[in-house]
C-alpha cells in the first residue's frame, strides 16, 4: 500500500460511523499545454466523464438520506478556475440530489487563500490540516532520521543552494527571483526548458538574464532528498548537504501552502529563507518550528507585494553570498540550537500533531 492510500484509509477510519463518504481528488487529470485539452490518466482526451474519484465508502449498509461527503485535496494547491469542471460536477451532483443529500467538506492544506474562498462560496466547507507536514514526517523523510551521513556536520562548500526545476505557470516567479541573485556565490538550477510545458525561461520571463544551470540529475522525487552520491567506490555528501543556506521556492506564492520543500532543509539541519505566500514563516512557526529572525531580517514574511517580498529575500541571500566561508561556519555554530530544535520537532511529535489537527477538524 502506498503512503497516500494509507493516509486515505486512516481518514476513512476517522470518519467511521458518521454517515460519511470520502472521495479522492484525482490529480491524474491535467491540462495538456501543447494540445490545449484536458486529458485523463490514460492519456485520452476527456470532457464529460472527468471526475473519476476513488471511493472509500465507510458504510456497508444502505446509505441514509443525508450524509457527509469529504473530498480529499490535501497535497496540491487548490485551483478553482483550472479545475472548475471537477468542482461543478461535485456541486451539480448535490443540486440534483433530493434535499441536497450531501454535506460537502473539502479537506485541504492552505490558508489565506482566495481559491478556498471561491470554493466556500460554491458550498464546500473547508477542513484544514498540515497534510504535507504529516506526509513528510510520517512517511517520505522518516528514514533520514539518525543516519550519520545525513546528520553529521560537514564543511560548507557552497554559500547557498536554490533548486528551481519547474518554472512555468504558478512557478514562473522563480525565474524572476533568480535574476535578483548574485548567483556566482551559490548553486542553482534553471533548466533549458520547463519539464512540463517545454517552454524556455525566456518564453516564460522575457527579461531573463540567467543562464541554464544544474547541480544534479533532476530525477529527484519529492519523496526523497539526494544527500549522498557514489563516487570512486565510496559514498560522499552531495551539494544538497554541503550548502549553507537553503532557498525554498514554494509551489505557490499567493497563499500559505507549504510542501515537502520546506522540510528538506529541516532534515538536513540547514538554515533557510522561504519564498512563499505572505505569512508562511508565521504559519510554520505556529507548528512549533523556529526560524532565523535573530540572524537576518524576516520581516519579508509580512510584505504583501510579491516583487518587494522577493527583493527583500534576495537581499538576504546576496548578503550571505558576500560573507566568507569562515564567517558562515561561525554563523552556523551560532544557530545550531535552532537547527537541532527544528530537526527534533520534525521527528518527534510533529506528525502526531498534524493528525490530531485533522481529527479535530473532521469531528467538527
Amino acid at each position: 500500500m502506498d503512503n497516500l492510500t494509507y493516509i486515505n484509509h486512516k481518514i476513512v477510519d476517522a470518519l467511521n460511523g458518521r454517515n460519511s463518504l470520502l472521495k479522492i481528488f484525482h490529480n491524474g487529470y491535467r491540462f495538456d499545454y501543447k494540445l490545449d485539452i484536458i486529458k485523463s490518466p490514460d492519456g485520452k482526451q476527456t470532457l464529460d466523464n472527468m471526475i473519476t474519484f476513488d471511493n472509500f465508502s465507510v458504510r456497508r449498509h444502505k446509505r441514509p438520506n443525508r450524509f457527509a461527503r469529504h473530498i480529499n485535496h490535501s497535497y496540491e494547491p487548490l485551483e478553482h478556475s483550472f479545475d472548475l469542471q471537477f468542482w461543478n460536477v461535485l456541486r451539480n451532483d448535490n443540486i440534483r440530489a433530493i434535499n441536497n443529500r450531501f454535506n460537502d467538506t473539502l479537506i485541504h492544506s492552505e490558508k489565506n487563500s482566495e481559491q478556498l474562498d471561491l470554493l466556500n462560496k460554491m458550498g464546500f466547507k473547508g477542513a484544514h490540516w498540515f497534510a504535507n507536514g504529516y506526509l513528510c514526517a510520517k512517511h517520505w523523510f522518516s528514514n533520514y532520521k539518525d543516519i550519520r551521513i545525513v546528520t553529521e556536520r560537514i564543511p560548507i562548500v557552497n554559500k547557498f543552494i536554490c533548486p528551481a526545476r519547474l518554472i512555468d505557470n504558478q512557478r514562473r516567479y522563480r525565474i524572476q527571483f533568480l535574476n535578483m541573485l548574485n548567483l556566482e556565490q551559490g548553486v542553482y538550477s534553471l533548466l533549458e526548458r520547463d519539464p512540463q510545458t517545454q517552454k524556455t525561461p525566456e518564453e516564460i520571463y522575457p527579461r531573463n538574464k540567467v543562464s541554464p544551470s544544474s547541480f544534479d540529475s533532476h530525477e529527484n522525487s519529492s519523496a526523497w532528498i539526494d544527500v549522498v552520491e557514489f563516487v570512486h567506490s565510496r559514498w560522499v555528501p552531495t551539494i544538497w548537504k554541503s550548502s549553507f543556506l537553503h532557498i525554498v521556492l514554494e509551489t505557490v506564492v499567493d497563499r500559505q501552502h507549504l510542501t515537502e520543500k520546506i522540510f528538506k532543509p529541516i532534515v538536513l539541519r540547514q538554515p533557510f529563507v522561504l519564498v512563499g505566500g505572505i505569512g508562511s514563516l508565521e504559519y510554520l512557526r505556529s507548528y512549533g518550528f523556529k526560524t532565523f529572525g535573530s540572524f537576518w531580517d524576516e520581516s519579508y514574511d509580512e510584505i504583501e507585494n510579491l516583487d518587494e517580498r522577493m527583493q527583500a529575500i534576495a537581499d538576504i541571500v546576496n548578503n550571505i553570498g558576500a560573507m566568507s566561508l569562515n564567517d558562515l561556519e561561525s554563523m552556523r555554530t551560532g544557530m545550531q540550537e535552532i537547527l537541532d530544535h527544528n530537526y527534533n520537532r520534525f521527528y518527534n511529535g510533529f506528525s502526531k500533531d498534524c493528525w490530531q489537527e485533522l481529527s479535530e477538524q473532521l469531528s467538527n
